[in-house]
Formats: C-alpha cells, structure tokens, sequence
C-alpha cells in the first residue's frame, strides 16, 4: 500500500504534517475529513519507507554526531557533481545511512523537497542536526546556482572542524588521565591510609604538627561527610551549567578561558581558525557581508570573539569596511587585520581568509603537539607538592615518636 504525506488544518487553524499509509488520494481524503482536517498538500512518498516512522521519532533518536553529517555531505555532493537529481540523490542517501536519526531527516527532506520546499528551507526544519551556518551555505548556493560547489566547502569545513577538535581532545587525553588517577589515589590513601596513622598519633598524646592536624581533619571529612562533599561538588556542578547557559555566563566563562596561561592562546586561535575558514566558505558562496557577519557571529563558538564580530558588523554598516573595526578590537590579531585589509584592497579577500585558516591550523597543530609538554611541569609540581604535603604530615610525627621511644 503506497504512503501518502499531507498538510492540513484544523479547524482553529493549527497546521500538521503527517504520513499516512492509504489505497489512494481519495482515501487520504476521507480520512482527513473524518478527522475533520482541511487538506492543504498530499503527496505519495516513492521510495523512502523511511516516510513510515512517526515525525516524532526525531526527538527521542539517537543523536546525529559531526562525522555523521560529514559523511553526508561528502555522499550528496558526489552524487550531485555526477549529475544525479537531488530527490535521486536523497533516496540514495535514505538507502545507505545506517543512522536511524539520519535516515528519518533525509526522509523529511526528500518529502518536503518533492512537496516544492527548497532544501535549504527542509534542512531549516532540523537545526539540531544542520546548523545555521549549513544551512545559509546551501541557500547561497541554491541561489547563485553553485549548490554542488557550496556542499564541496561545506564538507572541507566540517572536516577541518571535527580535525581540530579531535586534536585538541587527544592533547587533553594525557592531563586528564593524569588528575583522574591521582584523584583516585589521594581518595584512596585518603579514607584507608591515613585513618591508620592518625589513630596511631592520637593514641600516643603527643601535640601533633600542622600539617598533620589538617591532613587528618581533611581524612576525617572525607570519612564521615563524603555524602555532604559529593552533594556539594554535585550541587557545584549543576549551578556551574546553569550559570554557563545564561547570556552573561557563558561570557564570562568564554572570557576566563581567553585568560587562561596555556589555554587561552590555543583557544584564540583555534576560534581564529574556524573565523577566517567560515568567513572564506560564507563570502565565496556570494552572502551579503552583514548576513555572513551575522551567522559567524552565532557559530564561531566563543561569545566574547561574537561580540568583537558584532561591533564589526556595526562598522561595515556604518561604512568602515571589514579591516578598520577589526583593527580597534583587542582580540583580533594584527596579522589577522592586516591580511585582510590587503584582501579587501586587493579584492582577493577569500585567498586571504584562506590563507589566514591555514596559518592558524599550523599554529593550533604545534600549540596541541606541545601542549602535553607544557602542562607536564605543571603537574610534576603539583604532584611534588602534595607529595611533600603527605610525606611532612606523616613523618614528622612518626620522627617525634621515635624520639620519645629512645
């Protein structure tokens, strides 16, 4: 039995989007009128069973990760460059995506491109799997006639992005396994070790050291009010992610992390990075430079690094071109200004950005090399100092008693 989509309206004027499985035409029409729904558009939906699954299935599926809409991108813009017609093209996709979250958006987008929607304004309808910056790429595309050009930068973007930030994680690898064993440890030594010792010095009645005082009120905190700790890291934890998710939090943590003495470099310029390659990938698809402004703004990432790009968007409006507003914000780099300004003059701005994203992936490859040799002196001295920390508390006192004993 073939399935039909449809549009209708009830009769207090809420719109709904549904499949339906049906003899014909007709028979959706009795069913709409039954329900007492005004049809707006039918379609019959060849090809794609994916049409069957519930429009609402996209909210509890499982989520669509970065390489899965690389994959696709690379897939459509391959069939689109052999000359294969979108919707063809799209039922081929649905056909070998083994992502169920997947297949159910690209039968929405076949449906709704077959029905006379633009794919742009289909993928629109998804912003949780095509972000903004995707999906204004495509609309420039669909207008200026280069959709396969557009989707082959979309899919050199998304690589290089998900490049970056598996560098970057890798880098973290290391420190973090690091602190998560020696967190273990000292929670370890901490609740069985120490308890030991402490019994012992208190047994003896000697006036203990201060290092030894503290390293058993810390013991007998973390012995008898563990709970209390955990709920209060918890409780840290969950005001933390609140305070991030408002406008003047996320700032305020975008800013602290441009501070940081390691990080912060390697996180200006990995938002340096992405700012010139979405630039170059928005102003070669033939954007209006406020629009392409506007959606860097929204996904470059860093919130202090959106508000730099919107006080340039205000001078390109009031008439300063790209290079003079970004020559009077302190975050911006001045070899960034000044490649651009030549590109504005010179009118190849996107060699420029090109040129700019390449120089920045270099740095951001050497800062990520390097990163685990320079966070390694630092937690050789932490780890120096905690050491010393535990071996005065517990020696000192033990040095006391063996002094009493002769």
């Amino acid at each position: 039995m073939p399935t039909f989509s449809y549009k209708a309206a009830s009769f207090d004027g809420e719109v709904v989007e549904r499949t339906l499985e049906a003899a014909d035409r007709n028979a959706v029409l009795e069913f709409l009128d039954r329900a007492g729904l005004i049809p707006l558009q039918i379609n019959e939906v060849r090809g794609l069973a994916a049409s069957r699954l519930s429009n609402t299935a996209l909210g509890t599926s499982k989520k669509v990760k970065l390489e899965d809409l690389v994959l696709f991108t690379k897939q459509l813009v391959t069939l689109l460059k052999a000359g294969v017609p979108l919707l063809s093209a799209l039922e081929a996709l649905y056909e070998q995506s083994e992502h169920p979250t997947m297949r159910q958006v690209i039968s929405d987008l076949y449906r709704d491109v077959e029905g006379g929607s633009s794919l742009s304004d289909a993928m629109a309808k998804h912003r949780k799997v095509f972000p903004e910056l995707y999906v204004n790429s495509i609309r420039a595309g669909e207008l200026s006639g280069a959709l396969d050009q557009v989707l082959e930068r979309l899919s050199t973007l998304l690589e290089h992005d998900k490049a970056t930030r598996t560098k970057v994680k890798s880098a973290m690898r290391y420190p973090l396994i690091v602190i998560a064993s020696l967190s273990v440890a000292f929670f370890a030594l901490m609740t069985f070790v120490v308890p030991r010792f402490a019994e012992m010095f208190l047994q003896s009645g000697m006036e203990l050291p201060l290092p030894t005082k503290m390293l058993i009120a810390a013991s007998n905190a973390m012995k008898h009010y563990w709970h209390v700790l955990v709920g209060s890291v918890f409780g840290v934890t969950i005001a933390f992610k609140q305070f991030v998710r408002t406008r003047r939090g996320r700032y305020q943590w975008d800013r602290f992390k441009l501070k940081l003495p390691i990080f912060g470099p390697l996180t200006l310029k990995v938002a340096m990075s992405r700012f010139a390659r979405m630039f170059q990938t928005l102003n070669s698809s033939g954007m209006p430079i406020l629009q392409t402004l506007s959606i860097l703004a929204d996904t470059v990432g860093n919130e202090v690094v959106k508000e730099e790009i919107h006080k340039v968007a205000e001078g390109v409006q009031r008439g300063e071109g790209i290079a003079d507003p970004l020559r009077q914000s302190k975050l911006f780099p001045p070899m960034v200004v000044r490649m651009i300004a030549i590109g504005e003059q010179s009118g190849s701005l996107d060699d420029m950005l090109l040129s700019i994203s390449e120089h920045y992936d270099l740095e951001v490859d050497y800062a990520v090399k390097n990163l685990s040799t320079m966070i390694e002196p630092i937690l050789t001295v932490g780890l120096g100092i905690i050491v010393l920390f535990l071996a005065l508390s517990i020696f000192l006192p033990m040095w006391s008693l063996t002094s009493i004993a002769r």
